[in-house]
């Protein structure tokens, strides 16, 4: 994420994150041209081939980028602090300005304490404002939205939550930065955008799920969490990110799209050639997987486009 071990690695177009995020502040390092949420969820509705431009569909479509990118953003700020002395293994009482402290329920070894430092663990990349800003804001577009944008939201959170667990023992959460990157946000899109009452679960489908667009957002987001787990293994572990480019076109293919097939192919082309000569000259990968970033953008937005017009 923007911080710590699922944090801030590198404020390049190679991370993860949202684009703009709830401060509304972009660093000058951290490009827009990059797949992001933002991106992710247009082009899920890209790909949902609903006409974007009719109705309420384009407030719909501002809500769920919204929605994905600047309030999602928060979560990604959610992670581990940096090692410290517990108190509560050395059973100090969690502090408490008006003396409290001293009752036994705010003791370090009682739920309460431990609650309370949990909570604060939980959220030391992020200030109270910003998460109970990020909570009203996510019930109020949600309730705009429809059900399916609570319900993506509280599997969000579940992400969140999972990939803090991850971080905390050690491990590396791509696979929770790829969900929250492209997974999370592209269904958001797809849904969202569909005219029809209820989106892609509406009446109006008769029940048939966008399974064009559904395979399409898998296969980016099997390239979201190849990068990221090359870029959290240091450039180590750039089997994913070939994984990732192999399942777009293959799915490209599937879906029988040649003309789009052509160009996503050739947007593919730099990103492995940097990947392998940096990993062949034994440089760091990250680098090349920085420089991939507006590549990989560009060809998620050439392949959704391309189910649009069909």
């Amino acid at each position: 994420m923007l911080d710590g071990a699922w944090g801030r690695q590198s404020r390049s177009v190679a991370d993860a994150g949202p684009l703009i995020g709830l401060r509304m502040w972009v660093g000058p390092g951290l490009g827009l041209l990059r797949i992001g949420p933002a991106w992710a969820a247009l082009a899920g509705a890209l790909a949902s081939a609903a006409p974007l431009l009719a109705g309420a569909t384009p407030l719909r479509l501002a809500g769920a980028v919204l929605l994905a990118d600047a309030v999602w953003g928060v979560l990604w700020r959610l992670r581990p602090p940096a090692p410290a002395p517990d108190p509560l293994r050395r059973g100090r009482p969690v502090a408490a300005a008006d003396g409290l402290s001293r009752l036994p329920y705010y003791q370090a070894d009682s739920p309460a304490g431990r609650a309370v430092r949990l909570l604060d663990m939980m959220a030391a990349g992020v200030t109270w404002r910003e998460l109970l800003a990020a909570v009203a804001l996510a019930a109020g577009v949600g309730l705009l939205l429809g059900p399916p944008a609570l319900l993506l939201t509280l599997v969000a959170w579940v992400v969140a939550l999972w990939g803090w667990l991850l971080a905390q023992s050690g491990r590396q959460p791509a696979a929770c930065d790829a969900l929250l990157n492209v997974g999370l946000p592209w269904l958001l899109g797809l849904d969202l955008a569909a005219s029809a009452p209820g989106g892609m679960w509406g009446p109006a489908r008769d029940g048939a799920l966008p399974l064009a667009g559904l395979a399409l957002g898998a296969a980016f987001t099997a390239l979201s969490w190849g990068a990221r787990r090359a870029f959290l293994s240091q450039g180590r572990r750039t089997g994913g990110v070939w994984l990732g480019q192999a399942a777009v076109v293959v799915a490209l293919i599937a879906l029988q799209q040649t003309a789009a097939l052509i160009v996503v192919t050739l947007s593919l082309a730099p990103p492995a050639w940097l990947i392998w000569r940096h990993t062949f000259a034994g440089e760091d990968v990250r680098d090349a997987l920085a420089r991939s970033g507006p590549w990989w953008l560009a060809a998620m937005l050439v392949a959704a486009a391309a189910l649009m017009l069909v």
